[in-house]
Formats: C-alpha cells, sequence, structure tokens
C-alpha cells in the first residue's frame, strides 16, 4: 500500500540565526518560548532531536552539561515535559555524531506551525552558540514536488561516494558543491561520514564546519547550514564532549566510521543526477588557524533497474 505522504527528508534549525538570545545564554537563565516556526509547505514529522554549543578553544562543549529544555508539540502548549530537564539525561552525545535522540511515536506539526522551546542554563559560564536540531520529514502528497524512488524490479548493492573538500578556508561559504551519480545505476543515499584526513604531522582538526544539502532543483533539506558533527557519524576523536556532573571531558561513544549519521527517509538520486550542497566553515579559536581538507563518504546502495 502507498503512504499516505510523500516523505522528503528534513531537518530544522534553531539557533542564533533564528533568535538571537541564544548567541550566548548567561549563567542562570531562563529563557521561555523561543519560538521556531515551520515552513508553510508541508507538514513535519519530528523522529529525532539534537543540541549543540559553538566550540571552545579546546573543541569541547562543556556548557552542554548545565543545559536543560523543554518544547512542546503541535498544540504551541502542549510542552511534552513537565518541568525543563537536563539533556544530558535525555540523549548520549547530545545527538551529536550523526545519533539524534529518537522521537517515538514521531510528533506531527501542521505546515506553518510552531515549536517552543524553553531553555535554562543551570551552570556558572555562559553557553554560546546553542542550537537546536530537529530531525525529521516534511509530508508532501504525492506529486506535488519532485520525488524518485524504486523501479518495479531491481537489484542492488552497497556502494560509497567518496569525496574529497580541498582546502576549505577559516572563514568561507563554498556553494553548489555536486555529488554526480554515476551513469550505471541509481543511488539510495542512507548515510554519510566525514573527518579530515590524516597527514604527516598528525590528524588535522576542524571545528566550525556546516553542510546544507539540496536537491538537484536547488531545494533545500534544511532551514539552515546543519553541523557536521550532527548529521554526520562523527569520526574526528579528537572533539568531546561531557559526560557527568563534574564534568568529565570525553571523546563521542558509540559514532565514528563503524556507525555513520543515518537519513531517514533516505535521499533516492536517480542516475546522472547529482545532489548539492553549500559548505560554510567560520572556526573561530577552536580548530586550526589555516585551511584544511577533509573528506565526505556518502554511503548507501546503488540500484540496478531490471
Amino acid at each position: 500500500m502507498m503512504p499516505q505522504f510523500q516523505e522528503r527528508f528534513h531537518i530544522y534549525v534553531l539557533g542564533p540565526n533564528q533568535d538571537t538570545r541564544l548567541t550566548s545564554v548567561a549563567a542562570g537563565a531562563l529563557i521561555k518560548g523561543i519560538t521556531l516556526t515551520l515552513d508553510p509547505d508541508a507538514p513535519f514529522a519530528l523522529r529525532g532531536r539534537a543540541v549543540r554549543q559553538t566550540y571552545t578553544s579546546t573543541l569541547t562543549q562543556a556548557g552542554l552539561q548545565f543545559l536543560k529544555t523543554r518544547w512542546t508539540g503541535p498544540t504551541e502548549s502542549d510542552y511534552r515535559q513537565q518541568v525543563t530537564i537536563s539533556e544530558s539525561v535525555q540523549m548520549a552525545n547530545f545527538g551529536q555524531g550523526g545519533n539524534p535522540k529518537p522521537i517515538f511515536p514521531p510528533v506531527t506539526y501542521p505546515a506553518n506551525g510552531i515549536i517552543k522551546i524553553d531553555v535554562q542554563n543551570t551552570g556558572a559560564s555562559a553557553i554560546a552558540g546553542l542550537t537546536f536540531y530537529w530531525i525529521g520529514e516534511k509530508l508532501f502528497p504525492w506529486g506535488s514536488v519532485p520525488a524518485y524512488g524504486y523501479p518495479d524490479s531491481f537489484s542492488s548493492i552497497w556502494f560509497t561516494y567518496p569525496q574529497t573538500i580541498s582546502a576549505l578556508g577559516v572563514s568561507e561559504l563554498r556553494q553548489d558543491n555536486i555529488l554526480t551519480i554515476k551513469t550505471d545505476a541509481d543511488f539510495a543515499l542512507r548515510a554519510g561520514q566525514a573527518k579530515a584526513p590524516f597527514q604527516s604531522e598528525g590528524p588535522r582538526t576542524f571545528a566550525e564546519v556546516f553542510i546544507k544539502l539540496k536537491d538537484f532543483n536547488k531545494k533545500p533539506y534544511s532551514n539552515d547550514f546543519v553541523h557536521f558533527d550532527i548529521i554526520f557519524g562523527g569520526g574526528n576523536p579528537s572533539r568531546t564532549i561531557p559526560i557527568g556532573p563534574t564534568p568529565t571531558l570525553m571523546a563521542p561513544f558509540g559514532t565514528g566510521p563503524a556507525a555513520p549519521g543515518l537519513f531517514y527517509p533516505e535521499l533516492y538520486i536517480p542516475k546522472n543526477h547529482q545532489l548539492l550542497y553549500d559548505l560554510q566553515r567560520s572556526d573561530g579559536s577552536g580548530g586550526t588557524n589555516q585551511s584544511e581538507s577533509f573528506d565526505i563518504c556518502w554511503i548507501g546502495a546503488k540500484v540496478f533497474q531490471k
């Protein structure tokens, strides 16, 4: 049976670009009713969440240990938590490393709907660049947006498209990068991984690198840029997250090359078609003060029509 809606992968970002109060959340602050207005083109089914803050000079996010939140469902007043709850007890790695906190059953918001979130910083220092990610799918009527799917009869094999991004500057916007699918088969994009390649002087690091995926019509799969540590599997172990009340700073667990970030629903790209994406790097005190190269692996399956 055909699903009721045409499902399209989408991430909504709520950060300083959407509400300037998230640029720096002061120690002890409680900010109520921060609002994210969803796009008017389709309802949105929320399936996962993640949160991050801007990296410090030592590539940590220690402020997240003291972050409490609560957020609403589709009626704007139906909070899904009785009080604000520590994000550290709700999800591993704060949903980073391609491992968002699952939301099941999914929460469906109407087109042009609103998600409200209350934010509380119980720590002794400000949280800089606080950003929330709402991960799921837009629900379109069939035929209202371009969509491709499996042929009636096919075979498939696991396949990866690797790409090297060369010399992305410390502060650079690089638009309309292209992944071109080969002419022999369609490609079902199901996962992604990205990391800095190991060089002679050791592993290189980049801190604030973001991506915006787009289809061949340049229709984006997110309302803003998404940090690499959210959408990919976290292949760089030099970055740390806070664990425990002190906190102890540790490399994310359960992530890395063996556990890439997953795309659900998958992105189905016909042969000889393209996936577009924009890259943005805005490293401050974190990372290296020079251009950096890194690898992206687009992981999925080749689909051969029979």
